[in-house]
């Protein structure tokens, strides 16, 4: 196995999470220079804000994970999600799968209980066939840690044996990012998994290649042409706000310092009707700059960014109707749905793993089964539309009440829907039940009328 922490891979990382972090660290170091330095380069945290974007928009609604025909499959995924928080790791995992390009997922055993985590892709190195880079022949993850001042890194190695997934542990001196001399014997555990455990998420692939593309690609330069530019006049500013100054010969004595004393007060000749000192200033116009940034950087993130102006309430239309902010904000929603493409089977992955472990480890009994995964995007509702739209269709006979409970409610699980549904048709049937009772009511009140009034024509 090969472990370089300073391959050109990493070096990318460690950029990205720079722009993600908004160059944080090296913020804290000048700010620790008071006054002693000048004019430094002011980053925007537009990074942070197109992952934050991303991650708001793909996992802001729960996964609905399902499956259909096997109730105690349907109960157990139910029941895997909620006890390893899967919609809050993904929601987390998903910000660094944006700027790193992708993300690994990973199922194991603790203590008997099937749990689920994700690994930064950082300490994943894959060993990929050389005649099809998307075919994994074996994958590590080895994760550095220190003992006092030691480094080491601790590896786990995942190899298919006959069909069966073999994790072999090990720890190794950390040799300048690179893989020194092991300190320990390998140890081998059978997952009696037929898949592998870890599984590598890209955020968006191109071309052949295994490695995922950050969201920050080909985005990089109109970051740093927005930072130049919010620098330069952040840099103008401040002489404009610190001008130096000017004043007449007679006020300066021989060390050139002011010579004003006693009230300060400095006598000015009536025939020469000016100052005798003042500021050197300018008349200055950022016009051109800010029309720069807002015309040609700004818009172009719009373009080939999730940073569509709909979703900001800074198109008029949005401001009117939820579809109209869904229609303009098409291209993020593109961008979202081609990320779910390698979300949507790795989570089916994930969670067909997880109920194996399940039955591997005796913590329970029944069939796993490969679930259906159902993804929305967390854009603005306008639930006044949605609800017309829903009611057309279920008047018109083209869609069941069931699901359009579940198209309204995209935050409801599929248990969640049933249990909806079933109290809709318990308060129609009391409905029912309570009209039923008052027209009987009124039915026997008529026929007892109508009784006494035929006795009083028969007397």
């Amino acid at each position: 196995m090969t472990v370089n922490f300073n391959s050109k891979r990493h070096i990318q990382y460690k950029e990205y999470e720079d722009m993600y972090d908004n160059y944080e660290e090296e913020w804290s170091q000048i700010r620790k220079l008071d006054d002693k330095f000048e004019h430094p380069y002011l980053p925007i945290a537009m990074p942070r804000e197109v992952s934050s974007l991303f991650s708001d928009l793909a996992f802001g609604n729960p996964i609905n994970a399902f499956v259909k025909g096997n109730k105690q499959a349907d109960t157990a995924i139910d029941e895997i999600i909620e006890h390893n928080e899967l919609d809050v790791q993904l929601s987390e995992a998903s910000l660094s799968q944006s700027y790193k390009g992708g993300i690994v997922a990973k199922n194991y055993l603790d203590n008997g209980k099937s749990k689920i985590t994700f690994v930064e892709v950082d300490y994943y190195f894959p060993e990929v066939s050389p005649l099809d880079k998307r075919k994994i022949l074996s994958e590590t993850i080895a994760v550095p840690y220190s003992k006092g001042e030691d480094k080491y890194f601790h590896t786990e190695t995942y190899i298919n044996r006959n069909g069966q997934y073999w994790c072999i542990t090990q720890n190794f001196v950390n040799k300048e990012g690179e893989l020194g001399k092991s300190i320990d014997e390998p140890s081998e555990i059978n997952t009696n998994l037929t898949e592998s455990p870890l599984t590598y998420i890209p955020f968006t692939r191109s071309g052949t290649s295994f490695w995922g593309d950050s969201l920050y690609r080909g985005l990089t330069p109109l970051f740093d042409e927005l930072n130049h530019r919010v620098t330069q006049i952040s840099n103008v500013l401040d002489l404009h706000s610190d001008p130096k100054m000017w004043a007449r010969e007679g006020l300066f004595d021989e060390d050139g310092n002011f010579n004003i004393k006693g009230n300060k007060v400095v006598e000015v000749r009536e025939e020469d009707n000016d100052l005798p000192l003042g500021y050197l200033t300018w008349n200055w116009s950022a016009d051109a700059n800010f029309k720069f940034i807002e015309d040609i950087v700004y818009k172009s993130l719009h373009y080939v960014s999730p940073l569509a102006p709909a979703l900001y309430g800074m198109d008029k239309a949005s401001q009117a109707s939820g579809r109209a902010t869904i229609i303009k904000s098409w291209r993020t929603q593109c961008k979202i749905t081609r990320s779910y493409m390698y979300w949507r089977p790795a989570l089916k992955k994930i969670l067909y793993l997880a109920q194996q472990l399940q039955i591997i480890s005796g913590e329970k009994s029944y069939e796993p089964a490969i679930p259906n995964i159902e993804l929305s995007i967390n854009l603005p509702v306008d639930l006044l539309e949605n609800a017309q739209a829903e009611q057309l269709k279920v008047e018109s006979g083209l869609s069941s009440k069931k699901s359009a409970i579940s198209r309204l409610n995209p935050h409801m699980t599929t248990k969640e829907v049933e249990e909806e549904w079933l109290e809709i048709i318990n308060e129609k049937n009391e409905a029912n039940q309570q009209e039923f009772m008052a027209d009987m009511t009124g039915f026997n009140q008529s026929s007892n009328s109508d009784t006494g009034d035929n006795d009083e024509q028969s007397e």
